[in-house]
């Protein structure tokens, strides 16, 4: 599906919602909502104007780039500045508070106009169209407030178009939201059809379907611990045999290969200019290398994130910073590497690592860059250390190289569920009933696509010498580094991961040693919980003064 671009008229412009446009096909004047909902058609494009909130890449394009406020990833740029060199400095200013609650709530509002008028029994819609769309709009509407209490826990709880007068509004506590989320998607997928239905019909693929709802409510329950009920949902997701893992992992990452069997759900982009997202322009590489025509480097694999990725005998690999010299106009880093593994040769340290290695990282002599010219097209590839300018890596997952008509933005979806995420939160679910010999195999089928192969987690244990598939504690570190290897940099699971976990403070502060990796920086001697919660932005609470500020802004 290539969702077409419309705008809907709103009854009052609410100031978390942000800009509109109109679709040029349908008059400007006198449309309205009493005049525009009543046919299929109508109500087909006032869904696909909540997709295209969805769609706004130059902001939620931002946010696979969550993942560096934790020490996975560094960039020293002003939009995630706040998280790095030592120097934690989130305020109510914080720009990506801004981005992320208006883009939020423009999902949320679309989502609301549409649900207002999907029940009118005077609309000329097929209880079919009717139960699709309903169901869309419940999940999207869920999407939007799943990600708005994870980065801000309270938020209000709107759920009808408002009246200049009722915009100003206090927060819900986070339980509220949580609870009607989880409702929309009990009834959202109820409503929706099978993905199987649309991947019989090319034009619908993309939108949500069955499988989208039952996989963000698993994810919700396992957000709140919500163990056996997480399980309940997501084995019915998994006995529906609907999806499976992609058998190639970089495949996951190319346009050829969007929609495909292990995706859940994507946010739809085009080749047609002005229709692509902006990953290629963030995220490659700012100095010429040939990958894109554009880029600024926003996010940079730290080597303390390489280090998670085990040799191919299920050994660990340790890295320890030597130097930095310049390269140019940026450093080179250099590092020692040290492994249990007698195949593993501290000389060539990123071969004989998981495959998923080269396929979440760029880094010398990376054997990645022969298909990146067989996928793109383009030759002379080359890649530096010194091109990631903050570290000796850029982040592979997204990176189309010039695949695009404009030469700027990308044709590639951007990947929210996946099968092998739903994979491992069913695994995390199972491990803490104790159920571990369960997680174990699931984890397993995660690392043992027919591309990655990696060793079962029975023979890590023997190569690591430690207990793992029997002991709970061992057990849920490693899953934890599963998903930290499979989902880098994709819809920030790193980043919530980690807080959930209640992992990122202490994880920041052990990585941020004074003068890391040669830098000038201080020490993180603490990161207070507070950060946890992302500020409200400080102009909505200028525009709306019943919204509190969070604990520490």
């Amino acid at each position: 599906m290539r969702i077409k671009r419309f705008i809907i008229l709103l009854a009052a412009a609410v100031s978390m919602q942000g800009c509109s446009k109109f679709l040029e096909s349908y008059p400007k004047n006198n449309l309205s909502t009493g005049t525009f909902f009543n046919t299929e058609e109508d109500f087909t494009n006032a869904v696909n104007g909540i997709y295209d909130a969805c769609q706004d890449g130059r902001a939620l394009g931002f946010f696979p780039m969550i993942d560096m406020a934790t020490p996975f990833a560094l960039s020293g740029v002003t939009r995630f500045g706040q998280f790095h060199n030592g120097l934690i400095n989130l305020t109510a200013g914080y720009e990506m508070s801004q981005t992320f609650w208006t883009s939020y709530y423009r999902i949320v509002f679309r989502a609301n106009l549409v649900l207002e008028h999907i029940d009118n029994p005077e609309a000329k819609i097929s209880d079919k169209v009717r139960n699709r769309v309903k169901g869309e709009a419940l999940f999207l509407r869920s999407l939007g407030y799943f990600y708005l209490t994870n980065l801000f826990g309270d938020v209000p709880l709107v759920l009808k178009t408002q009246s200049y007068e009722e915009l100003q509004v206090p927060k819900n506590p986070k339980a509220e939201v949580v609870k009607r989320i989880e409702d929309d998607l009990k009834e959202a997928a109820t409503l929706l059809p099978s993905v199987t239905e649309y991947r019989a019909d090319k034009k619908m693929l993309g939108r949500a379907s069955r499988g989208a709802a039952k996989a963000l409510l698993g994810k919700l329950l396992v957000f709140e611990k919500r163990w056996a009920e997480a399980e309940t949902v997501l084995k019915g997701l998994i006995n529906d045999n609907e999806y499976n893992l992609e058998p190639v992992f970089s495949d996951l990452f190319w346009p050829e290969k969007e929609n495909g069997q292990e995706s859940i759900f994507e946010i739809q982009f085009s080749d047609l200019a002005g229709e692509g997202n902006s990953i290629v322009r963030f995220c490659a590489p700012a100095i010429a290398s040939g990958i894109s025509a554009a880029g600024f480097n926003y996010i940079n694999p730290t080597e303390y994130y390489s280090d998670k990725f085990e040799t191919l005998g299920g050994h660990t690999v340790q890295s320890t910073f030597v130097k930095r010299e310049l390269e140019g106009a940026a450093y080179r880093r250099f590092y020692t590497y040290t492994s249990g593994d007698p195949a593993y040769d501290a000389a060539k340290p990123y071969d004989k690592r998981d495959p998923r290695l080269k396929w979440t990282l760029w880094y010398e002599g990376t054997p990645y860059i022969a298909e990146f010219q067989a996928r793109s097209g383009q030759s002379n590839i080359t890649y530096k250390p010194s091109y990631a300018v903050e570290t000796n890596h850029n982040t592979v997952k997204y990176i189309v190289g010039k695949l695009d008509k404009t030469g700027t933005d990308s044709p590639q979806n951007l990947v929210i569920l996946r099968y092998a995420d739903a994979l491992l939160l069913y695994a995390e679910a199972l491990l803490e009933q104790n159920k571990l010999a369960d997680a174990v195999v699931y984890i397993n089928r995660v690392r043992q696509r027919p591309s990655v192969a990696m060793p079962a987690v029975a023979q890590v244990e023997v190569a690591q010498g430690k207990t793992i598939t029997t002991d709970q504690t061992n057990l849920r570190k490693y899953l934890q580094e599963e998903r930290y290897r499979e989902l880098a940099f994709e819809w920030g699971h790193l980043y919530f991961d980690m807080v959930r976990w209640d992992v990122l403070s202490a994880e920041m502060v052990k990585y941020w040693t004074a003068k890391k990796d040669g830098g000038a920086n201080p020490a993180l001697t603490s990161y207070s919980k507070h950060y946890y919660k992302w500020p409200v932005p400080a102009e909505e609470i200028a525009r709306n003064p019943k919204l509190e500020q969070n604990t520490g802004y």
